[in-house]
């Protein structure tokens, strides 16, 4: 390689050999490492240590502190390409109680492309060491390498410097594994995401020329951007898309694809023209009476706005054949289907007043929620019986928050229309957008984990999209399977039972365990759309060696085995906040965990029981909940009495009533009086919630109505901590280890399987 050192001051350097050669710098903990040849040249190399939380990490120090100290410094490494990753250089800048490092202010050729070729990345600093006392901890650490030759440390470089090494990173990557089936797989990109801030656009094309081959490398087939109204329409009528327009032009040069999320509502997306306007009209919370600048999905003068800027988007990009899809972005904080909930992205980056709550406190809505009253109710009379009060005309009436409710009737009204609302004004979004799109993949975005202020009903969510023959994609994955498992279950189930394409995107960061969890979830509801963000697998080596282990697999997917349901408590969602509102806290998803660590389950809510869907399932368990519309309980009822069977909890000798408070029905099951079907209650503690599982467990292993590979499954699942598996439809199974230790699954009716932590595989009956 040619030497660099010709043009500017050489202040240190580190170089591989027997024994090694430095000059001002050495290398800490030098017994970690190993020597190896590559390209016929020494290289250090780092043996992984397969740490899920943190990244195998290079530290380096200057003898002389001063050095440390120096304002400005270029690390420049030279590495052998081997394998996949992405190459971080942070250097010291405060030692003193808790180490803080800095980022580079540029950095180049640092993208780890299996090239089998000796590469080198910069990575200039602009900030020093400002604390001394630094005795044990590194100047400055490097992350994403394997095999280290020479580490060099200069000044400063000339732009002629980082143009030559820009452009030695390779453009002529294809993808590691190929895919036979079609699926749309996608990330975010540095330099392509777009999200809060301005971007400098050299400084973006110059992030996509590295990781654009880094993701094609992976298998990703589009890369997701946020497309904001305030970037593209800066004054009223006149469109500019020049700044997307140049991530359209590097994705070609790759031959990827683009997936946008398409943001007008949201604060952060405002124009500065239409923020000053008296069209602006936010979300207002019933707590405080404050606005946010999200925008009212009742303003009357939204709507128009949207259309605009669908059909303005519409005309100038499909025509071009650079759009595998699009995402939605009707309402929420980022752009999510759903009211005010957290985050704080606020216009021009202010803070805003934002929280959980009820966002109905603004002149429209009030008047729509009494037109949904008149629809519903006819007169005023009819409304008081219902609810217990006291009105003497529906002007009177106006969204109150739900505990000050007098009757369940009235908070099962209010939460109604509060979701219907938010169900509706994605529909209208969806439509309009197929209006203007009507070739591309329309996806929906939905987000949260169902508590009801949150406003995502995810069935209604799922089904609207059949009218654009649009698709559902899930925002709200974790590193945990479990939660995985349970915040996306229903829309997932309402997807597969109406043909709605359906997709998957974490809520945030995640692990290489995320990886093995969020592609198994995918894979088992036969997904075919799956999203990432760029740093939960590009910036850690165990999540790129996880992702390519198992990415082969979107080529087996299929339609889950499911032979028991879950009933999803969508009354007492609105009746309690204890269901779904806290997160983290007792109610409905620590017992339906507990079930699915027994068995594959789906969920059913009131609109699919209703729907017929229940037919397909041969038991119904109840995890939470005993309240439930009346018209729902009376379908279950004829579905038990036709063979069905129902699994029920103790919790205190509860009920299951109507909202009106009848248990008819339900005393006549608990008296045996259930035709054809049958009916088990659990009787025993509440707590842990594994209690009531094993009583579950132990129902279905007697049950001969199941099928043998489901009984295959309940049995391995009893055998095996943190194995989860999930029943196909041909009899073969997927299983998951989502735990810190290898398991061996030995069970006479399959094949004998090692699994690896964090790893799934298929496996056949015997």
């Amino acid at each position: 390689m040619k030497e660099t050192a010709d043009f500017r001051n050489l202040l240190a350097y580190f170089e591989t050999g027997q024994p090694h050669q430095q000059l001002g710098i050495f290398l800490h903990d030098p017994e970690k490492y190993e020597i190896q040849t590559r390209g016929g040249t020494c290289c250090l190399y780092l043996p992984p240590t397969r740490n899920y939380y943190a990244e195998d990490t290079w530290e380096f120090s200057f003898y002389n502190e001063a050095m440390a100290r120096r304002p400005t410094l270029l690390v420049e490494l030279e590495y052998w390409d081997e394998g996949f990753g992405v190459i971080a250089v942070q250097r010291l800048a405060k030692a003193v109680f808790q180490p803080e490092f800095v980022q580079p202010i540029q950095n180049v050729s640092y993208t780890r492309l299996d090239s089998r070729q000796f590469r080198r990345a910069a990575f200039q600093f602009d900030q020093g060491l400002k604390e001394s006392e630094t005795e044990g901890v590194a100047h400055f650490r490097l992350t994403g390498i394997q095999y280290l030759r020479s580490v060099r440390v200069y000044e400063s470089a000339p732009t002629e410097y980082w143009e030559t090494l820009g452009r030695g990173i390779p453009e002529t990557t294809q993808p590691v594994k190929h895919l036979n089936r079609q699926m749309e797989v996608v990330c975010s990109l540095p330099g392509a995401s777009v999200g809060t801030a301005e971007d400098d656009m050299e400084r973006g094309k110059a992030l996509l020329r590295e990781f654009l081959p880094f993701a094609k490398a992976l298998g990703f087939t589009a890369i997701e951007s946020y497309v904001r109204w305030n970037y593209v329409e800066p004054q009223m009528g006149t469109f500019d898309w020049s700044r997307y327009d140049g991530i359209v032009a590097e994705l070609q040069r790759y031959n990827m694809k683009w997936f946008p999320l398409l943001i007008v509502g949201s604060a952060y997306t405002l124009p500065d023209w239409f923020a000053a306007s008296s069209e602006n009209i936010g979300f207002r919370c019933l707590e405080h009476g404050l606005e946010n600048p999200i925008q009212s999905i009742w303003s009357p003068y939204h709507k128009k706005h949207v259309t605009r800027f669908l059909r303005a988007f519409g005309s100038h990009y499909e025509p071009m054949g650079c759009l595998q899809g699009v995402r939605l972005g009707p309402s929420g904080n980022y752009g999510e289907s759903q009211y005010p909930a957290g985050g704080n992205w606020g216009f021009h980056g202010q803070p805003m007043h934002i929280h959980i709550g009820m966002w109905c406190g603004d002149p429209y809505a009030e008047e729509d929620f009494r037109r949904f009253l008149r629809e519903r109710y006819g007169s005023v009379e009819h409304l008081n019986a219902a609810w217990q009060c006291h009105y003497k005309s529906f002007d009177e009436v106006r969204p109150i928050l739900p505990d000050h409710c007098l009757s369940k009737r009235q908070r099962v009204d209010l939460y109604t229309w509060y979701t219907d609302s938010m169900s509706a004004w994605c529909e209208w979004w969806a439509i309009e957008a197929r209006r203007a799109m009507p070739h591309t993949p329309i996806y929906q975005s939905a987000g949260g984990w169902g508590a009801a202020e949150i406003g995502t009903d995810y069935s209604a969510q799922t089904k609207s999209m059949l009218k654009i023959n649009g698709g559902i994609r899930l925002t709200n994955e974790l590193d945990s399977f479990h939660q995985c498992f349970y915040a996306t279950r229903l829309a997932a189930t309402a997807a597969r039972l109406y043909k709605v394409p359906l997709g998957f995107e974490p809520a945030m960061g995640h692990t290489a365990r995320g990886v093995a969890g969020r592609l198994f979830n995918c894979i088992t509801n036969n997904g075919d759309h799956f999203f990432t963000y760029h740093a939960n697998v590009f910036h850690q080596q165990a999540a790129i060696e996880n992702w390519l282990k198992h990415y082969p697999f979107f080529d087996d997917r299929t339609e889950p085995l499911v032979e028991v349901a879950v009933y999803y408590p969508q009354t007492n969602n609105f009746l309690s906040h204890d269901t779904f509102r806290f997160l983290n806290a007792w109610g409905f998803n620590p017992f339906a965990r507990e079930i699915r660590n027994c068995v594959e389950i789906d969920y059913l809510d009131d609109r699919l029981i209703q729907e017929g869907f229940l037919s397909r399932y041969k038991v119904l368990v109840f995890a939470w909940g005993d309240f439930v519309e009346r018209d729902t309980l009376e379908e279950i009822d004829r579905w038990l009495r036709h063979g069905g069977v129902i699994i029920f909890p103790y919790f205190l000798n509860m009920q299951l009533a109507t909202v009106e408070d009848d248990t008819t029905i339900f005393r006549r099951w608990n008296q045996g009086d259930v035709g054809d079907g049958r009916f088990y209650r659990y009787v025993g503690d509440d707590e842990p919630p594994s209690c009531y599982a094993r009583y579950v467990r132990d129902v279905l292993l007697s049950l001969r109505e199941l099928s043998e590979v489901t009984h295959v499954a309940l049995e391995i699942q009893r055998a095996a901590q943190d194995v989860f598996v999930s029943t196909r439809k041909d009899g073969s199974f997927w299983i998951l280890n989502f735990g810190d230790e290898e398991r061996l699954l030995v069970h006479p009716r399959v094949e004998t399987t090692r699994l690896a932590p964090y790893t799934f595989t298929r496996v056949n009956l015997r």
